[in-house]
């Protein structure tokens, strides 16, 4: 009888499948190339005596299959057909039963007190809207990990108790990569409570503790998602209230009307040059950034009344930061495309210390798209960069966190015609350590050395009879500066009202600029113009101190001093900072800040020479003193709904000890109209400027599988030359307004994991202002003249511009692929891009810019 019942019972089991079956040896001759799996199976089904159970609702039957093994088991066949497929299969007899199995992926991360950056123990975190409720809680080192997460958008939930409750709304997961999500939390100035505030603008608010008017950070996938960016994290600040760029070509950034170099580049908490492509001497922006996507970490940008830890800055801060490699699992990223190669990895050094590594590198030629005809470049013309970028982490035991962090990039111009070759380069890097210590729960210190350089060169040369082998004219730029640099931040909680940080900053700063015109045919008793032949060493010292005081829930205060020197003019500045915040309702709140800022120039206006007629030079300016403004700014932040906020800001800006120049021949003249090169004609402190307006931005976070923000600025921007005439500035465009949005639609079969995007921009502003040509005179001389009674008085014709982003993000066992199309400039639009008098013509012609350009890349995670 037992053995009665034990025949029945392994026949049950082997009924519904829970008994392997014993594979039939068969083998096949096959051979597939984007045939359907259903095609497939009715293949496999003639080759074998098996026949395929499934659900059609569920089986991506629609998927391609290609294989092109010859001879092979059927098994090993079934394998492959189903490798990249969230599909398995059991065999019951003759019947080969197929299941979905859905895609899943861990989420992980660490969760911090904010101002101490101790880990919490014991906090929770859940996934919401979960089915059933996934989450997890925090061990000792403040981790969680909460596996088998279904793939798509990710809302976390984080609670602790005497905290105020974090969320990270619609993280996108994908089945290609784990999650990290690292946490900050806020402790509660009421004790023992579990306390939930509606956070203004979640999401959005700045890392920096002591950052709370004007500034607002910015997340890799919104760079990814937005049209305008191509990958570029620069170029998604031009989507933000009050910042424009107007120039299809660079990624400079236009704030409140101030110049694009008046911008502070930082990276892990240190200052470093320019890291643009295609830049120039006293620059702050370029072609594209050297930051890759795939190395960035949510990162802070910053408009007005910064923060008292930054410095030399006039018009906005950068504070990148790097992510971390995964610690646990090798992970890489290909992505390929008409712009390029990009190639990242990340993994564990040593698994039980927590140490990993993370690297990126990317290859690009701007030629390939006009190889296509997507782009017109001149005769011989040819643009090139690349960059790396890494960052290792290691933890110790007792000497707290090291991090090694760097990033470099080439990237060259060469144009060539009959009689004249031109060359200009730009390289940057950056390698730098540093160390977290902590001292106690509530007391921590970072420490940070680097060493940074930048070589901005650029030979031309021309002959201007046929003879190519002779050279009548020639021009060799070098500009080649180093810095050295150590910092050291101390952060003191006392407890949950009051927060202490000061820090100091030394920089050495060592150049080696030449400058040489070579003109055989002037008719001055010199040949060789030198304008810069100077080597030597330089550097600043800046020290901040900052003090937050939570007063109650609804109040905080931030005052501040930073103070900045510079070594080469002995010049010192005291700038006082003060900021404040009334969350006044659950879901509205009020800011003011005040702020004094400084910015030194170019080190090229304190060596440029001017050169006399007779061939003797005058140094001018070695002592320039540093460009100061004053910001006072208001706001206004009301919380609509959980995914809904609408910001709003009024702002006002004092420039003064703005470099101008005492001749009257040139009186317009005031470096806050420049964007990037150098000045050698005597220049005096005494010019002033003015910016001010409002800011209004309704931004929708992704939810519901779309987002959108509307924003628009209205403001002033007039300065003062050495002449005391007040004009308009260079970049007063006075209006400009942004409308983004996107929606994403989940496709494929049972679960839909798959994820077809569309977003677009739209950009409308009133764009720079210019010195007209004046072409009377122009006509006379047989040469350009501009005409400086008229100098910035009238805008040139308004920017507009639409992007649209077409992408299809596919998910299968272990590997996410993406396909995107940016369509930049959809309207094929030439805004204007300049003018040159035409001397055959004997007219001014528009140099416009460029139309559309479609841009196709195709990513890989695995």
């Amino acid at each position: 009888m037992n053995k009665f019942y034990c025949l029945i019972f392994l026949y049950l089991l082997s009924g519904t499948g829970l008994v392997a079956q014993e594979k039939q040896e068969i083998k096949i001759n096959t051979f597939f190339h984007e045939l359907s799996l259903a095609k497939v199976l009715e293949y496999l089904e003639q080759q074998s005596d098996y026949t395929f159970s499934y659900s059609s609702n569920t089986i991506p039957l629609d998927e391609k299959v290609t294989l092109k093994e010859q001879n092979i088991s059927f098994w090993t066949a079934l394998d492959e057909v189903f490798k990249y497929m969230p599909v398995t299969y059991e065999i019951v007899n003759n019947n080969i039963v197929l299941k979905y199995n859905e895609l899943t992926q861990t989420i992980r991360g660490t969760i911090r007190d904010k101002d101490s950056q101790q880990p919490i123990f014991g906090a929770t975190v859940i996934v919401v809207g979960s089915v059933p409720l996934q989450g997890a809680t925090t061990d000792e080192q403040g981790r969680y990990r909460i596996p088998n997460v279904k793939v798509g958008r990710k809302t976390l939930r984080y609670n602790y108790l005497g905290y105020e409750e974090g969320i990270i709304p619609n993280a996108l997961l994908g089945s290609g990569k784990e999650l990290i999500l690292d946490a900050e939390l806020v402790e509660s100035v009421i004790k023992m409570e579990e306390i939930v505030v509606s956070a203004v603008g979640i999401g959005s608010q700045p890392l920096n503790e002591m950052g709370i008017i004007s500034g607002r950070s910015f997340t890799v996938e919104e760079t990814k998602r937005y049209p305008i960016s191509i990958g570029d994290p620069m170029r998604l600040a031009s989507s933000f209230a009050g910042v424009m760029g107007t120039d299809d070509g660079s990624n400079e950034i236009i704030i409140r009307g101030n110049t694009p170099r008046g911008i502070l580049w930082r990276m892990e908490g240190v200052e470093i040059p320019n890291p643009n492509h295609f830049s120039s001497e006293g620059a702050s922006s370029g072609g594209i950034s050297m930051f890759s996507t795939q190395v960035i970490s949510r990162s802070d940008f910053y408009t007005g009344a910064f923060a008292p830890a930054y410095g030399n800055a006039l018009s906005g801060v950068f504070d990148i930061n790097l992510r971390k490699g995964n610690n646990e699992k090798a992970e890489h990223t290909i992505q390929a495309g008409l712009l390029g190669l990009d190639f990242s990895s990340e993994g564990p050094i040593s698994k039980e210390m927590g140490s990993s590594y993370l690297f990126n590198y990317r290859y690009s030629t701007l030629g390939m798209l006009g190889d296509l005809g997507i782009i017109e470049l001149g005769e011989n013309e040819k643009n090139t960069f690349q960059d790396l970028a890494l960052k290792v982490n290691l933890p110790t035991r007792s000497l707290g966190t090291f991090s090694l962090f760097g990033m470099g990039g080439l990237s060259k111009y060469t144009q060539g015609f009959r009689n004249a070759d031109d060359e200009e380069k730009y390289n940057m890097g950056v390698v730098g350590i540093s160390n977290d210590y902590v001292i106690n729960k509530n007391t921590f210190i970072k420490t940070t050395f680097s060493v940074s350089a930048t070589e901005v060169s650029n030979d031309e040369f021309v002959k201007f009879e046929n003879n190519r082998d002779t050279v009548d004219f020639f021009n060799k730029e070098s500009f080649k500066k180093s810095y050295t640099r150590g910092a050291v931040v101390f952060n003191k909680k006392f407890n949950s009202q009051h927060l202490l940080e000061a820090g100091v900053t030394i920089s050495r700063l060592d150049y080696n600029f030449t400058e040489l015109d070579h003109d055989i045919k002037r008719t001055e008793p010199f040949v060789d113009l030198v304008s810069f032949n100077d080597e030597g060493a330089s550097g600043t010292q800046q020290a901040f101190l900052s003090w937050k005081f939570r007063i109650n829930e609804q109040l905080s205060l931030v005052n501040g001093l930073h103070y900045f020197r510079f070594s080469f003019t002995g010049e010192e500045s005291y700038e006082p900072r003060s900021s404040l915040k009334w969350q006044f309702r659950e879901n509205q709140s009020i800011t003011a800040g005040f702020g004094v800022h400084s910015r030194i120039e170019s080190l090229e206006y304190y060596l440029g020479n001017h050169i006399n007629s007779d061939g003797t030079t005058v140094d001018n300016n070695p002592d320039l003193g540093m460009a100061k403004t004053n910001h006072y700014v208001l706001g206004y932040d009301r919380v609509l709904s959980p995914s809904l906020y609408f910001k709003t800001e009024i702002y006002y800006q004092h420039l003064y000890n703005i470099p101008v120049s005492p001749d009257p021949t040139f009186g317009w003249y005031s470096s806050i109209n420049s964007t990037d090169e150098y000045a050698t004609i005597p220049l005096v402190n005494e010019g002033t400027a003015t910016n001010y307006g409002i800011e209004m931005t309704l931004d929708k976070k992704f939810s519901r599988n779309y987002y959108f923000m509307v924003n628009g600025a209205l403001f002033e921007s007039k300065y003062k030359g050495g002449d005391g005439i007040e004009r308009d500035s260079r970049f007063n465009g006075n209006f400009n307004f942004h409308v983004l949005g996107g929606k994403e639609w989940k496709v494929g079969k049972n679960g839909k994991n798959n994820i077809v995007g569309l977003s677009t921009k739209i950009s409308y502003a009133g764009n720079q202002r210019n010195i007209p040509i004046d072409l009377e005179q122009s006509i006379v001389d047989s040469r350009e003249r501009l005409d400086y009674s008229r100098i910035y008085a009238d805008r040139v014709r308004e920017y507009f511009r639409m992007d649209v982003q077409i992408s299809y993000r596919k998910n299968r066992p272990r590997t996410t692929t993406e396909w995107r199309l940016d369509i930049q400039n959809m309207t094929n639009r030439f805004n204007y891009g300049g003018e040159v008098y035409d001397g055959g013509l004997q007219q001014v012609v528009a140099d416009n810019q460029i139309g559309l350009i479609p841009i196709l890349s195709y990513r890989l995670e695995f």
